[in-house]
């Protein structure tokens, strides 16, 4: 397993590569590739010599490929294209003060693979892309997270784009590549010009952390010196779903808006019905030939799910095409469990230049062209409250009466408390003010009156108290006041329903601003959600409330640390967003506070005490350490890393017990990186290394080892102790 890569910060752009003019380098065809699990092997000639490469290596049969001592490329008509060293980088998400170490790389080893086929049939049940494809995922190493927290995945460029087209209508040239016009035949000649994101998956709890901006920014970095169709290297990726009109992430990663696919919502009745009264004919080709287009067969093929859905469904062909006749983009969203084989939406289409130029030239013509967005839904929010929260003096006492008894007069008794009347004073002289738009935390330990405080604010007025309840001091409340609270939903019926009272498409865009944008988790019901998800789907109905005060009683206190930071962060930057006043009240804040960035805390430890705060002075107050959780990794001179990827190195020695498990290791040395999988640890003293662990180490024998060892480390004993890492890679030399 190797790998390899670039700075992680900066925007990479790169020039063509000099692999072929490299001292050394040697020239190869594949005679073939065969897929191995994890990896492709490569057949080489003359040889033959084998080569492994991982799965998303853009390389077939009858390419010509460069191995030099420092990288293993395929040669394109205007240049080349990597294969190894592997694509990997490092990236840190932050929550708060929670930082986690993640790595954006290419699949190298079977549990990653096995992890992103499982999030894949977790999302699309097994449905596969054809053609050529590459993935990277993010790989992920807090024990609490799953190994893969999401991947993009490139795939060959659709024909047909009527956006794309539009676009690329107007003379361009760079490299030797040049057209006047985007026409049918520019298209048959450029189409592998273009690289496009099929697929872009995160984790569902983990959604709204710019996880799909950062897998969009390294698939840009990966297409630029690594992706190649029919040894062409592509100068633009592109996207086009229907799930960006309401989770934009491909804007806020770039790329260009340049108008929507055409769809075929305004022509499916007229298709269909025209297929299903000639199906016999289609069916003896006198109307379809086996020579014709590829859009022709797309629609033979929805004529033919078309009839398996009458089938199913028990309908006439009459019936389902007069649903067909009236469909709209509404009622195809509300049907699309039962359409969506057959009927396509627009589709929002964004794309980016690989190039300095090919990115001017998109801006340029976006900017001649004008393209209009489609009409976005439109969610009405409530307008924030007009005036300040104000307690002064507040405070709130139960008067309580107890049946006389044998046992409650035992009690008076023995501690000379009367049961005809007992009072408790939960708050006392609370005097705060809440701001318009500011989040309030509320702490303290049980009984201390967090709930009591909440319910107090869920009342516009305190007119007729529950009999036993009083309340000193004054509440005064905004004239707008619209409290909302947090609270299960008890439906059983789809969260899509749920929230899509006036339109499908408010309710995919509401889904989308608080991170649930998942059709299956559209369909499930509020109790087959996780917990996360769960208070994902109570924010979003609270949202659609128009409540301009959001109450959270017990926040958090049912979740892990790591669910708990998401969620305070989604709900903080969602409540600023829209201009909402929050208060939440919680027993334990460690874990999420630097998440939920409060503008206010109100502590509470008894009746008689408590105190108010600014929000920064209590986090400066609350200091939680988190580990950070990194991948394994360690630092080799450049010629080492060099003698690693050339098969010369298969283990590194370090001085004392290291702490490295089996598994993924980073070798890096300056911005340069390698993927390696440990494959043993061994602790020894370094009298008793042996030859086998200086010739694994890239040494000619055991004294030499020896020697380089004194120099390196010089206080070094033969009695004292070194730890032998043993690992492999994908090697850039063939075997």
């Amino acid at each position: 397993m190797t790998n390899s890569n670039q700075s992680l910060t900066q925007t990479h752009i790169t020039s063509w590569s000099k692999t072929l003019s490299q001292p050394g380098a040697r020239q190869y065809t594949v005679a073939s590739v065969n897929w191995k699990g994890h990896y492709k092997r490569l057949r080489l000639e003359p040889g033959p010599h084998y080569l492994n490469v991982p799965l998303s290596g853009c390389v077939g049969k009858g390419d010509r490929i460069v191995i030099s001592d420092e990288a293993v490329s395929v040669v394109c008509k205007y240049g080349e294209t990597t294969l190894l060293p592997v694509y990997v980088a490092r990236e840190t998400l932050r929550l708060g003060d929670l930082e986690i170490g993640v790595v954006v790389k290419e699949i190298t080893e079977a549990d990653e693979l096995r992890a992103y086929q499982s999030l894949a049939d977790f999302h699309y049940r097994g449905k596969a892309i054809f053609g050529r494809t590459a993935k990277l995922i993010v790989r992920a190493f807090h024990p609490l997270f799953p190994q893969v927290l999401g991947y993009i995945e490139l795939a060959t460029p659709l024909y047909m784009n009527k956006a794309r087209a539009n676009i690329l209508n107007a003379p361009f040239r760079q490299n030797g590549i040049s057209w006047q016009s985007w026409d049918m035949d520019t298209t048959r000649r450029y189409i592998h010009l273009l690289v496009r994101v099929a697929r872009c998956v995160v984790y569902p709890e983990f959604r709204g952390l710019g996880l799909g901006q950062m897998l969009m920014r390294h698939a840009a970095e990966f297409a630029i010196d690594r992706w190649q169709v029919a040894n062409m290297k592509p100068l633009f990726l592109e996207i086009a779903a229907d799930m960006l009109k309401f989770v934009p992430f491909a804007e806020r990663a770039g790329l260009t808006f340049i108008g929507e696919t055409e769809g075929n919502l305004s022509r499916v009745y007229e298709d269909m019905e025209y297929l299903i009264r000639n199906v016999q004919r289609i069916e003896d080709g006198e109307i379809v030939q086996e020579e014709s287009s590829g859009i022709v067969d797309q629609q033979v093929a929805r004529m033919q799910r078309a009839l398996k859905l009458v089938e199913q469904e028990g309908i006439a062909p009459e019936e389902l095409l007069a649903r067909l006749h009236n469909l709209s983009r509404e009622s195809a969203l509300r049907d699309f469990a039962l359409f969506h084989e057959i009927v396509s939406l627009p589709k929002p289409s964004y794309i980016k230049g690989l190039t300095p130029e090919a990115e001017e030239f998109i801006h340029a013509r976006a900017a001649q062209v004008g393209p209009k967005h489609a009409q976005r839904p439109r969610l009405d929010f409530a307008e924030p409250i007009i005036s300040p929260i104000q307690l002064r003096n507040f405070g709130v006492t139960f008067h309580s009466q107890v049946r006389r008894t044998q046992q409650s007069h035992a009690i008076q008794h023995a501690f000379g408390i009367s049961p005809d009347g007992i009072h408790t004073t939960v708050l006392r002289d609370l005097t705060v003010a809440v701001d318009p738009g500011q989040i309030v935390l509320v702490v303290g330990p049980s009984g201390s009156g967090k709930t009591t405080l909440l319910n107090f604010l869920m009342r516009r007025d305190q007119v007729g108290l529950p009999d036993g309840l009083e309340m000193a001091g004054t509440l005064e409340l905004p004239s707008n006041y619209r409290p909302g609270v947090f609270e299960p939903i008890k439906s059983k019926r789809a969260l899509i329903e749920i929230l899509a009272d006036k339109s499908v498409s408010q309710a995919l865009h509401l889904m989308g601003l608080v991170g649930l944008s998942d059709a299956y988790v559209y369909l499930k019901r509020f109790d087959e959600l996780s917990k996360g998800q769960q208070f994902r789907a109570m924010l979003a109905r609270l949202i659609s409330s128009n409540a301009n005060v959001w109450l959270l009683d017990e926040f958090c206190s049912n979740l892990d640390p790591v669910t708990a930071n998401v969620v305070a962060d989604k709900l903080q930057r969602t409540a600023r967003q829209l201009g909402v006043t929050v208060i939440a009240a919680a027993p334990h804040c460690q874990y999420f506070l630097h998440s939920l960035k409060p503008d206010l805390v109100i502590q509470l430890t008894t009746a008689w005490e408590h105190t108010v705060l600014s929000g920064k002075r209590f986090m400066q107050q609350v200091k939680t350490v988190h580990d950070a959780v990194q991948p394994q990794s360690l630092r080799l001179r450049a010629e080492y890393l060099r003698a690693v990827r050339q098969g010369k190195k298969r283990a590194t020695i370090r001085r004392g017990k290291q702490p490295i498990k089996p598994g993924l290791l980073l070798l890096e040395s300056g911005s340069d990186c390698q993927v390696a999988d440990v494959t043993a640890v061994k602790y020894c003293q370094v009298k008793n290394l042996t030859a086998e662990d200086a010739i694994a180490d890239g040494f000619g024998d055991l004294d030499e080892l020896i020697e380089t060892l004194f120099n390196i480390y010089p206080n070094l004993q033969y009695s004292h102790y070194v730890t032998v890492i043993q690992f492999d890679v994908f090697l850039t030399e063939p075997t």
